[in-house]
C-alpha cells in the first residue's frame, strides 16, 4: 500500500482523526468562515497568532535543500515560521497550514514542545510519510483546512464533478481549487468516501512525470505547481527599516549599512544553488 495511506490519521487511528476535524471546523468558524483558502492560508496563519497577541514573524525565501519545506520556532516570545519559497506554491500552502498545526497545539492545547525544539518539516512528511504522531495530526489538518468537507461538497456540485470513474483529471480539478498537492488531493476523496481505497491506490501509483503532463497539457492546477521566483520576503524586517528611516530614529550610516548588509543577503539567496 502507497505510504501515504499507511500512515494517514485516517486509517491509522479514526477516533483521533474525528478529534481534528472537530479542531478544524472550530478554527474555521472562528478564523476564516466558508472561505476557500488556497494561498490566503499565510494571512490566516498571521491572522491567528496575532489574535493570540504574540509578534509574529513569517518568512519566505529559497532554501538549497528543497528536501526542507518549512520549520516554525519561537525565539523571544516572537514566533517564527520559514517557508521555502523554492518549491511548487501548492507545497508551500500545505506547509504553511502544516505548522500552523503545531502552532494551534502551541496555543490552545498547551503543548510547548514548539516552544523546546520547534518544528521542521520535510518534504517526505508531505510527499510521502508522517511518521510521527504529530506530524499525522498536521498533515489530516492541512488537508481538511484547505479542503474542508462542506467547501467540497459545494465544489463537487458547482463543477459537476463525478466520481464514479476518477481520473488523473478529476485529481488535477481539486488541486485546482483547493490549492493542495496530488496525493493530498486523492486522500481527501478517500476519507470523504468519494472514491474507495482501490481507486485511491491506483491514483496515487500515478507518476509525479504523467502528473505533471497532464498538468501542462490540460492546463488544471499549473498555477500551483509554478515555483515564485524571487520570493523573498523576511517578515516585517523591510517594513521596520523603511519605519526607521522614515521617522529618522537612527543614524543614516548605520541604516545604510543595514541595507547594503540585507542587500547582499538577498543577492546571494537569489543565486542559482548549483
Amino acid at each position: 500500500m502507497c505510504k501515504v495511506l499507511d500512515n494517514s490519521l485516517y486509517l491509522k487511528d479514526q477516533q483521533t482523526y474525528a478529534k481534528i476535524s472537530e479542531y478544524v471546523t472550530l478554527f474555521n468558524s472562528l478564523y476564516n468562515k466558508n472561505n476557500i483558502i488556497q494561498d490566503d492560508i499565510f494571512n490566516v496563519l498571521e491572522n491567528y497568532v496575532l489574535c493570540h497577541d504574540m509578534p509574529f514573524e513569517l518568512l519566505r525565501f529559497p532554501i538549497g535543500d528543497t528536501e526542507l519545506c518549512a520549520c516554525t520556532f519561537i525565539r523571544q516570545n516572537r514566533i517564527f515560521v520559514v517557508i521555502n519559497s523554492a518549491i511548487p506554491l501548492s507545497k508551500q500552502i500545505f506547509a504553511a497550514a502544516h505548522e500552523l498545526y503545531h502552532i494551534y497545539c502551541y496555543f490552545e492545547g498547551k503543548d510547548y514542545s514548539l516552544l523546546q525544539s520547534g518544528s521542521i518539516l520535510e518534504s517526505t512528511v508531505i510527499d510521502d510519510e508522517a511518521k510521527e504522531t504529530e506530524d499525522m495530526e498536521a498533515n489530516a489538518f492541512a488537508a481538511l483546512l484547505l479542503a474542508p468537507k462542506d467547501r467540497l461538497e459545494e465544489q463537487s456540485v458547482v463543477y459537476h464533478l463525478s466520481y464514479k470513474n476518477v481520473s488523473v483529471q478529476t485529481i488535477l480539478k481539486i488541486m485546482d481549487i483547493f490549492a493542495i498537492p496530488y496525493k493530498a488531493a486523492v486522500l481527501r476523496l478517500f476519507e470523504e468516501e468519494k472514491i474507495d481505497i482501490k481507486t485511491a491506490k491506483k491514483l496515487l501509483q500515478v507518476s509525479n512525470d504523467e502528473i505533471n503532463t497532464q498538468i501542462e497539457v490540460t492546463g488544471k492546477a499549473v498555477r500551483w505547481q509554478e515555483t515564485p521566483k524571487n520570493l523573498i520576503r523576511f517578515g516585517s524586517l523591510s517594513e521596520k527599516m523603511y519605519d526607521l528611516e522614515r521617522w529618522e530614529s537612527i543614524r543614516d550610516e548605520r541604516l545604510e549599512s543595514d541595507k547594503s548588509r540585507l542587500k547582499k543577503i538577498i543577492d546571494q539567496l537569489r543565486k542559482p544553488v548549483e
